[in-house]
Parts: C-alpha cells; structure tokens; sequence
C-alpha cells in the first residue's frame, strides 16, 4: 500500500510538472512575441541599397510570416526534438550559444549554492545553538542587513570595492571581473590546465561572493526558527534527561527534525540563484546566460530569448519536484 501511494504521490507531480513546463514555454512564446519592435529589422544591414530579395530570402528562412499559431507550434515541436533555431544576430545555432555560456552559468549557481547551504545552515544551527547569545544577536542582525539588500546594488559595491583601490588603499586586495578567466593571458580557447583552472577560480570569487551573500540570510534565519522550534519537542526533554549534551541533542535529535523546512527553502531558493546569477552576470561582465539574456533582449534576438527564458523556469521546476522527492526521503509522513 505505501509503495502503492509512493508511486500515486509521484505520478501527480510528475504530471504538474509536465504540464507547468508547458505552460511556461507557452506563456514565455507570447510574452516575447509580444515585445515592442520588429525584430526582422535585425536580419538586415541598415543600407537603403540592400537586396530586398535577400531580405524576404532571411524572412522565410527564420519564418517570420507565418501566422502566429503556426510560430507557437514549430517552436512547441522544435524545442522539443532539440532544434532551436538560429541566432538573428550572429546566425549560429542557438543550441550552440546557450549551451557555451549555460556551463558557465551552472558553474556559478553550483558554486554559490553550495557556499550558501553551508555558511546558512552553519550560522543558522550555531545562532539556535547559541540562542539569545552575542554571536545569536549579530549573526541575525547582520543576516537581516543582507536579506533586505537588492543583489544587483550588493555586486556593484563589491566591484568597486575589490576592483579598485578604494580610499587609495593600495594594500586593499583586487580581485578581477569582467570575463570567467584571463582570456588575455592564457588565449580564448580554453584547456583545463592547472593555471585556467586557478584562473576561473579567481573570477568566479567576486559573482559567487555576491549570490551567496544575497542567498546564506534566508536560509539560515529559516535554519535558526526551525532548530529553535524543534528544541521545544518532547524527545528533546528525554534526550536531555538521558544525559545527553545541549550538541549532542543539536546534533543527533534537533537537526534530522529540522530538515524538512530546510529542503522546500533551498529547492524554492534556487529560483533567487537563477534570477540573481542573471544580474550579477551582468555588472561584472561575467558572459553566461545572465549577460547573454540582456543582449538578445537588446538585439530583440527572439530565438536565444524564447530557450534561455525556458531554461530558468525548468531549472526552477525540477528543483522543486527534486526537493519534494528528497523530503519524501527525510519525512516519509508527507506520503500519507
């Protein structure tokens, strides 16, 4: 019977899911379609004596008159046997585009996701540990001061902050921005030597500081009110009347009971990830999905702007249905 409801409990969400990627490829098509502007305007060079030929040549070839159900359709169809069209503004494969910087994107929302599930939960668990300490009262007041702080301001300060010599304080260490390694040094074809690898690390600091940053508030004030709840249990009382210690009890009785709420936040908290990379990207110049999103948006290059919109809300979806799958694991009284 519990495997029986197991099964029943995935089944529904593996429909939700399904049905809400849909939707959002959906709702993403007519948004963009409905952009100001004619973005066939991009195709051709800005020259009174162009072919007009070649202009309506480059409109069937992108199939930019069809009607606009038709559009949906072959998108629909396309997206899904993995042609995704041309690029409008450089006339590569969009594929080719999204899936060079997608890595580079990914790289940067692992790195700081792991950064802020350690740094939130540790803060988090030590500030319920130390409840009404100073440690308790500064971890939170300092958390709060970040939570409240928009990302894209938090990257520009940390930019001027470590890519200058702020108050001309030429100890003050610099750190570089503006590419995912030092291209100039070491060539733009990449190879996983010793030095690009050190190289990546070093531009990766100031982008992953700033989404962690943004990130480790949330978790670990959720983390702190969690533990302290799960602290007021009854088995807490017996585990200390068994002689355990106040870590002990934190460790082998608090934290397993305080997990649940912690793994809706994270796989909820990866939507901010995904939205904040986008910006971060941006004032540091940092060329993943983030920095090519505002380029197609400015170039109104619709094929690159219709998969990458597509990529964040699928990110964002199975993470969700991976965290509901993991409290299964942790909490198997969610299946009732």
């Amino acid at each position: 019977m519990a495997s029986r409801s197991f099964r029943r409990y995935v089944g529904k969400r593996l429909v939700n899911v399904a049905l809400t990627i849909i939707g959002i490829m959906i709702l993403n098509f007519l948004l963009i379609h409905l952009m100001p502007g004619d973005p066939s305007n991009q195709l051709f060079p800005r020259d009174p004596k162009f072919d007009q030929s070649l202009k309506w040549q480059l409109v069937e070839k992108f199939r930019l008159n069809d009607s606009l159900p038709t559009q949906l359709g072959t998108y629909i169809y396309n997206t899904f046997t993995g042609d995704w069209g041309t690029s409008y503004t450089t006339r590569r494969p969009v594929f080719d585009i999204i899936m060079n910087d997608l890595r580079w994107t990914m790289l940067l929302v692992g790195v700081s996701t792991v950064l802020t599930i350690i740094l939130g939960m540790g803060i988090g668990a030590y500030s319920a540990y130390r409840r009404g300490g100073p440690f308790d009262a500064g971890a939170t007041s300092i958390t709060l001061f970040f939570y409240g702080m928009p990302i894209f301001w938090l990257a520009i300060v940390l930019q001027l902050l470590f890519t200058t010599h702020p108050l001309a304080m030429h100890w003050w260490p610099q750190l570089p921005s503006g590419m995912y390694y030092d291209t100039e040094r070491y060539g733009s074809q990449l190879r996983l030597t010793v030095p690009i690898i050190l190289s990546i690390g070093k531009y990766l600091i100031l982008p992953t500081l700033t989404l962690a940053i943004g990130s480790v508030a949330g978790i670990s004030l959720i983390m702190r009110g969690s533990l302290i709840d799960a602290m007021t249990e009854d088995y807490i009382v017996t585990a200390r009347a068994k002689g355990l210690t106040d870590y002990q009890v934190l460790r082998r009785h608090a934290l397993p009971n305080g997990m649940p709420p912690m793994i809706a936040l994270i796989a909820m908290d990866i939507a901010f990830v995904i939205g904040g990379a986008y910006q971060v990207e941006v004032v540091f110049t940092y060329p993943g999905i983030g920095y090519e999103t505002m380029n197609a948006i400015w170039n109104l290059d619709f094929p690159i702007l219709q998969f990458i919109v597509v990529i964040g809300g699928v990110a964002v979806v199975i993470a969700n249905f991976l965290g509901d799958m993991l409290l299964l694991y942790v909490d198997p009284r969610i299946k009732a």
